[in-house]
């Protein structure tokens, strides 16, 4: 390209540039480009222009930012949310001491797997297979590992499997009929424990009230059969509408101690949940009658936030968006003990006995412990890296405020439950238990503390129509931009030029079709010189007075006929007006 060429072609790029700000909609350009202003006005309009620009910029990027980082709003949407339809939670009670000393003579007498294998050996074993934490020990590595190996080496030498050794602390385990002294649902004793299950947890075997259907076909445990009953309800509020339970520890019978302190563990937790007792359990004493006052809070997603925020953002999961392998409903506990398991699964090779999985995967012998205690103590660690569990869009949470008094008081003796269990455990009249009562009994009341509860409702902060309703506001406010504008901006960067050039190619063509007909008009009058009269009144040519008109229609005879042409602009326009047209 010439020099002419590129100076030429700047000039062109002035041009639009300058019909764009004189033709625009946008506030302020027109006064750039205005005739006979100053320089000083050019500078300040456009000074003010690019301050309008700045302004909707900063405001659009600050939508922009609210927008992506938090699309969702959650909100209160009543604090009397009815309680009558929130599940009753679960409540999961745990013995600290996990095997009962007679119970577990009885076992070792029935099965001759175990005729050689000494009660002691047997207790340390079954400490290491009810708290992991023993496996994983820094200061004692060495000595667990030696202990852990000898273990595995004697057991694989009587063919002891590890579904023997569970079916020995199944049977040992202090039983729920044993625990529980009295049990009322509803101040009904009956069928109180017919909602009890006996299942593993990660503390070992443990009693759950109204727990979720638990199936595990290796261990031989199927609990909550009945598909067809709902999770317990309650219609108010109350410990005399609720659970109350009478649970006795028996210190005498004592033999695999869980913990420093006599008592109980106790979770109260949402039916669907895995009981995770070890790390969220509360502890109940003896001597002691604990009331459990629980407040219940629920939450919900709209349908909009589901379809237009995606998990990500949202930070949790729909129904349906991620099914668990080994669990009927998902739940973030029962993500957790998912992931948990896969990860035992793939780097131990095995499962431990109160985790599900598959039925092709074994559980872990003795040798493997050490393994699983790394991996379960890794993931507490790095919990949200190693597991992608996010909580589930509708969810309800269990809060418990516990306050607890000594028991038995003096009233106690004369009670209906004292009299229930003087039947049960066949106490004989006169008989002072009240001794007995302050060092191995607990009294537990679990009960909703309000007849309603809190519900949270969590709907979109901007959608699409609110987000591009903010955008344009913010432009028409600082630069007076609308839609329109913006595709006058498309259209003189991108579009201006070629429809430049088709109209100039358009008007040079229609010149010379003109000039060739105005070239065959003059010869016809020559050759016909009579029809000269009717020639002229048959031409019609528009008007050039202006440059507004978009399209005339040029009629000329030849011989007897009408020639219609069609154009863009005039052609018979006075030489100033043609030679502006021309700069286009």
């Amino acid at each position: 390209m010439t020099r002419s060429e590129k100076v030429r072609a700047q000039r062109k790029h002035k041009r639009i540039l300058q019909h764009f700000c004189e033709s625009s909609s946008i506030h302020g350009l027109k006064h750039v480009y205005e005739d006979g202003s100053l320089m000083f006005e050019r500078v300040v309009w456009i000074l003010v222009f690019l301050s309008g620009v700045c302004f909707s910029s900063y405001f659009c990027w600050q939508v922009w930012q609210k927008w992506e980082q938090s699309p969702i709003l959650t909100s209160v949407e009543t604090q009397l949310y009815p309680l009558k339809n929130v599940p009753f939670p679960a409540v999961t009670i745990c013995n600290v001491n996990k095997v009962s000393e007679s119970k577990l003579y009885e076992v070792i007498l029935a099965n001759p797997k175990f005729k050689n294998v000494s009660y002691t050996k047997l207790q340390s074993t079954l400490r290491f297979m009810t708290k992991l934490d023993r496996a994983f020990d820094e200061y004692n590595d060495e000595e667990n590992q030696e202990k852990l190996l000898e273990m595995s080496q004697l057991y694989q030498a009587r063919n002891i499997s590890a579904s023997d050794l569970f079916e020995i602390l199944k049977k040992a385990a202090p039983a729920c009929s044993d625990m529980m002294m009295d049990c009322k649902w509803l101040e009904s004793p009956e069928p109180c424990m017919e909602y009890f299950s006996f299942l593993p947890t990660d503390d070992g075997m443990c009693c759950t009230f109204n727990g979720a259907k638990y199936l595990d076909s290796m261990l031989g445990i199927e609990s909550g059969s009945n598909e067809t009953r709902e999770p317990l309800r309650v219609n108010g509020n109350g410990y005399r509408m609720g659970l109350t339970l009478v649970i006795d520890a028996k210190l005498r019978d004592f033999s695999v101690i869980n913990g420093k302190f006599d008592g109980f563990k106790v979770l109260v937790h949402s039916p669907e949940e895995f009981p995770d007792v070890a790390d969220r359990g509360f502890v109940l004493g003896l001597g002691t009658e604990t009331f459990v006052g629980v407040k219940v809070t629920t939450s919900f997603y709209t349908e909009e936030v589901a379809k237009e925020v995606s998990p990500k953002k949202r930070q949790c999961l729909m129904e349906g968006e991620k099914n668990l392998k080994y669990f009927e409903y998902y739940s973030r506990s029962a993500c957790h003990i998912e992931c948990d398991t896969l990860l035992m699964q793939e780097r131990c090779q095995c499962r431990p006995y109160f985790f599900k999985g598959d039925n092709e995967t074994g559980f872990c012998e003795m040798q493997a412990y050490k393994c699983i205690a790394k991996v379960f103590e890794e993931i507490r660690l790095n919990d949200d890296d190693v597991c992608d569990c996010l909580p589930p869009c509708s969810d309800t949470w269990y809060e418990p405020e516990i306050s607890y008094a000594s028991f038995p008081g003096r009233g106690f003796n004369r009670s209906s439950t004292y009299k229930r269990i003087e039947r049960k455990r066949k106490i004989g009249p006169g008989v002072d238990m009240t001794e007995y009562f302050k060092s191995n009994v607990a009294m537990l009341h679990v009960y909703y503390k309000e007849k309603t509860g809190m519900r949270y409702r969590t709907d979109i902060r901007f959608g699409a129509a609110d987000f591009i309703a903010s955008i344009g506001g913010l432009l028409g406010l600082g630069l007076g931009m609308s839609f329109i504008s913006v595709i006058e901006i498309l259209y003189y960067v991108f579009f201006r030029r070629l429809f430049l050039w088709q109209r100039v190619k358009l008007s040079r063509l229609t010149m010379r079709v003109t000039r060739i007909l105005s070239r065959n008009s003059r010869q016809e009058r020559k050759r016909n010189p009579r029809n000269l009269e009717v020639t002229e009144n048959n031409n019609v040519w528009p008007s050039s007075a202006t440059l507004s008109s978009s399209i005339a229609t040029i009629s000329s005879s030849s011989f007897d006929r009408q020639i219609p042409l069609t154009r863009r602009h005039s052609l018979n326009l006075p030489p100033h007006l043609q030679k502006r047209l021309s700069k286009y």
